[in-house]
């Protein structure tokens, strides 16, 4: 991954905010790696269209889970629990406390943090327009519930020059069939840009922390304080 400074950050933002939405599975493994591409499709659609609510009320439960702890940890989680987070945990909890305020926040669901975010500039309709997916695994038959697909992360440039995919060659894209729909697998993606940000870290010689102050306060503006480590409440 080559870009630096705000486009990283807003990469990184990108590519974790974009949650595909889900679709009716046609029968045959064929058919439902058509509709995985298709529900990948719409949801960038929905997204650029601002319909924040659309996008996470289609992503599978372990991913509203997923929210749903990290909504904990930013408003209560202490120095030492986020510390040992991983990067992605660690970059949002950051982002997070240095944007919002503990009552705003607290009145927040994903839904929420999606508009806030395209509100907020952290990603727009030109990144989003950029998002595409690669080769399509599907694990399972494609129909019953609990089959899995597994998407390689592209974007539109990359699928016609595979020398610029840069960095999202590591990164996919995983969606699981949940009573006869398509849904966006959040938490196996974390731990898929997790590794990229790590690597990134170890290549340019920074220290994780640093990198995190860096990325947000490209997106902010506004320089982050060793505060931001102690949770909303205290």
């Amino acid at each position: 991954m080559t870009l630096a400074g705000p486009r990283l950050a807003r990469a990184v933002l990108a590519a974790l905010l974009c949650l595909p939405a889900a679709a009716q599975t046609p029968a045959g493994t064929g058919d439902a790696e058509a509709a995985v591409r298709a529900t990948f499709e719409a949801y960038r659609q929905a997204l650029m269209a601002g319909d924040g609510e659309v996008a996470a009320s289609l992503v599978d439960r372990e991913t509203g889970e997923y929210y749903r702890q990290l909504k904990r940890l930013v408003l209560e989680g202490s120095e030492e629990e986020v510390r040992q987070r991983t990067f992605v945990d660690r970059f949002l909890v950051v982002a997070f406390r240095h944007q919002f305020a503990s009552d705003e926040l607290a009145a927040m669901e994903l839904a929420d943090v999606i508009v806030r975010a395209m509100d907020l500039g952290w990603i727009n309709s030109t990144a989003i327009e950029q998002l595409a997916v690669g080769p399509i695994r599907i694990e399972g038959n494609g129909r019953m519930d609990g089959s899995e697909a597994v998407a390689a992360a592209r974007t539109r440039a990359s699928l016609e020059d595979p020398s610029l995919a840069g960095g999202m060659d590591d990164l996919e894209y995983r969606f699981v069939n949940e009573n006869g729909q398509w849904k966006f697998r959040f938490s196996s993606f974390v731990s898929s840009i997790d590794g990229v940000m790590r690597n990134l870290a170890a290549q340019l010689g920074a220290d994780e922390d640093d990198l995190i102050f860096t990325l947000v306060e490209s997106l902010t503006g506004v320089e982050v304080l060793p505060e931001v480590w102690e949770s909303h409440d205290r």
